[in-house]
């Protein structure tokens, strides 16, 4: 850790940077607290100067934003915010309360092969996941990898492969580290993908064993042709499974080595899944990088070591028990109550029970009326595939590949879950029961998980068809009733038969769709990352009207009353007409990059923006706005009778009153015991 520098900034966003902590070849890093209730440290990428004027470079680092917030799962660090449109651009993700590998094997030394083996065991788990994402990394080494006492962690997403972007990857083929590079990888041909990943992952568990790369030089150039020329060094790994699974993720053509998946079943037969069995060197270093941290944060740096993880596997479905903490009600709202932890999920409203879901997993039940919370559930997993309604359910889909279907019941809670074979990024649901579900059954479930896009029972999770190889799903899922459209990291918008999931259409956009589709009528619209704004049939896929957004759609539009809203990274707001596209009006935002949350009031008659200035409602016939709440960590929004339910990056749940009338009520402490 180093102190701050006379030019460097001092808060990016809503954190207070601290120090630094790193740099590499495309900016600094820093450590900095979250101005607000939870305080919670983040590691601030903050791009160069130079690097952010680059018309080449400058899109890698959206596509950086993009990976490490459709990435997450065990073993990668969430992303609490970004700012892609800054001057210099920056992204937080939660720090990790560790050294680097490379620091500790530096430090402590060559690892033992059971300590190695563990390691191994999460790094596969993670880089399995990612691929089953659709992601590369493609920049794995041991610098790249933190090291705590609960588990590893994988960083920096700079040189991630996007499947849709390939003008981002080939030339990145040659920029990663040549030292721990696969020979397809140095060869800069764009044709570093899994395998290449498996090749480095093996190489960093081979510094981590002796303290050498597979590849050593005078300098780049002379390590970069030995990589492609030579065999690795593998001396000082001990014979056994280490060896002998090093050696096949080394091999030279991509086409022979394992994939993630086998490397993951691989080491879950020969290494410890339960607890890192370091030796005592290593301890010392974890302890010497602790008192650097008590050094700098005083007593608060040891709930680092509790947030991080006391244990290293938690059971997938827990009831917590301890106590929420009240917060009290600004002018505007009616209560306010927090877990203090990130949210960015929309909440939904069933009954008289709001649900709100933080970005780790874990679901929250809340009083609609009082704002007391009631229960609280660890799903086991962050939370990547959204969270939709169903009935009087709700499903959500987390990052472990799982599907939870909850119904709040009054007296109880119904929990069951259906299994993905990989990252689940979207969920959609359809009323529609069809042929052989049983009466008052609870209808049929889309869900995208890696490339494949599934439709099961839900009640049964019998599945009714699968269309494998769509792509990665971006944004969200659109059931039609007739079709199922999903924007793809491939950059094209995919309609797909409801009934039996073969293909409708096909729409090449050349670019992805973030937010994915939005039901317009018989119509859907998708908005590219290059600003391109489409409508589609949405069962044929015929173009009927395209227009220019000005800038990244990044949140999902919204259709009503003939018009069509979207929001952009760049901070604009704008509104179409429905029938051609024609512009209506655009807004900016009032403070900072783009709004977070896009809706519409129930009675179609504002639009509900929320950013770093809070909460605004805009007149959907001018834009011009209504009212205010000063609310700058809101994140997401859903409009009910008479107001908004908003949660927030503080973790803060708020019933907002349109009315404005009466006294703001408070939501009040509860004994612990109520919370079940």
């Amino acid at each position: 850790m180093e102190a701050l520098r006379s030019d460097d900034p001092r808060r990016l966003g809503r954190f207070g940077l601290l120090c630094r902590i790193g740099a590499g070849g495309f900016g600094e890093v820093f450590l900095g607290e979250e101005e607000s209730a939870t305080g919670r440290l983040a590691a601030i990428k903050l791009i160069r100067a130079d690097v952010a004027e680059s018309e080449r470079l400058r899109p890698r680092f959206r596509s950086e934003i993009e990976a490490v917030n459709r990435a997450g799962g065990e073993g990668i660090p969430e992303l609490l915010d970004a700012d892609p449109a800054a001057a210099r651009p920056w992204l937080a993700t939660r720090y990790v309360p560790g050294p680097s590998l490379q620091r500790l094997v530096d430090d402590a030394g060559p690892l033992p092969e059971d300590t190695v083996l563990a390691l191994g065991h999460d790094l596969a788990g993670t880089l399995a996941d990612l691929h089953g994402s659709g992601l590369y990394h493609r920049d794995m080494k041991p610098s790249n990898v933190l090291v705590t006492r609960a588990r590893p962690w994988i960083i920096d997403f700079s040189l991630v492969r996007l499947a849709a972007d390939p003008s981002l990857t080939v030339t990145a083929d040659a920029m990663g580290s040549f030292q721990y590079a696969a020979p397809e990888q140095a060869s800069g041909l764009g044709r570093a993908q899994g395998p290449a990943d498996v090749f480095a992952f093996a190489a960093t568990l081979l510094f981590a064993a002796t303290g050498h790369p597979p590849y050593s030089g005078r300098n780049q150039f002379d390590i970069r042709l030995r990589a492609l020329t030579e065999p690795p060094d593998i001396s000082g790994v001990p014979e056994g499974a280490l060896l002998e699974l090093i050696t096949s993720c080394l091999r030279f053509t991509d086409t022979e080595r394992p994939t993630m998946d086998e490397v993951r079943a691989t080491l879950t037969r020969v290494a410890d899944a339960v607890r890192i069995p370091y030796p005592p060197s290593a301890l010392r270093v974890f302890e010497r990088h602790r008192e650097g941290l008590r050094a700098l944060l005083g007593p608060s740096a040891d709930r680092l070591d509790r947030e991080e993880g006391g244990g290293r596997k938690q059971p997938l479905s827990r009831l917590r028990h301890e106590p929420p903490t009240a917060a009290s009600a600004a002018v505007g709202e009616q209560w306010v109550w927090s877990c203090h932890d990130w949210i960015r999920v929309p909440p939904w409203l069933r009954g008289n029970v709001v649900l709100a879901v933080t970005a780790a997993g874990v679901l929250y039940w809340v009083d609609y009326r009082s704002g007391l919370p009631l229960r609280r559930l660890d799903l086991g997993a962050p939370v990547r595939g959204g969270m939709i309604p169903a009935d009087d359910a709700v499903v959500v889909g987390t990052a472990d590949g799982t599907v939870h279907h909850v119904r709040p019941a009054a007296d109880d809670l119904v929990l069951a879950r259906h299994r993905f074979p990989a990252p689940v990024h979207a969920v959609g649901w359809s009323g529609e029961r069809g042929s052989g579900a049983r009466e008052g059954g609870p209808g049929r479930l889309v869900v995208a998980a890696g490339t494949a896009v599934r439709m099961i029972d839900l009640g049964t999770g019998n599945r009714r068809w699968a269309a494998e190889d769509v792509g990665a799903v971006t944004g969200r899922l659109l059931l039609t009733g007739t079709a199922v459209v999903c924007c793809t990291d491939r950059g094209s918008v995919r309609g797909l038969r409801a009934d039996d999931g073969k293909g409708l259409w096909e729409a090449d956009l050349h670019a992805v769709c973030p937010a994915g589709p939005t039901a317009l009528g018989d119509a859907v619209v998708v908005a590219a990352a290059d600003g391109r704004v489409e409508a589609l049939h949405r069962d044929t896929g015929r173009r009927l009207w395209g227009t220019s957004a000005g800038g990244t759609v990044h949140v999902p539009a919204v259709c009503r009353a003939g018009t069509v809203v979207l929001a952009t990274v760049e901070g604009a707001v704008t509104a179409l007409d429905a029938a051609d596209g024609s512009a209506r009006w655009t807004v900016t935002a009032a403070d900072g990059p783009g709004p977070r949350a896009l809706d519409v009031l129930v009675d179609g008659s504002a639009v509900c923006v929320a950013d770093q200035g809070g909460i605004r409602l805009l007149d959907i016939a001018d834009g011009r706005e209504r009212r205010r709440w000063d609310l700058p960590s809101v994140s997401a929004l859903r409009p009910v009778e008479g107001g908004l339910i908003a949660v927030g990056l503080d973790g803060a749940v708020r019933r907002m009153s349109l009315g404005g009338t009466g006294v703001p009520a408070k939501a009040r402490a509860v004994d612990l015991h109520r919370i079940h």
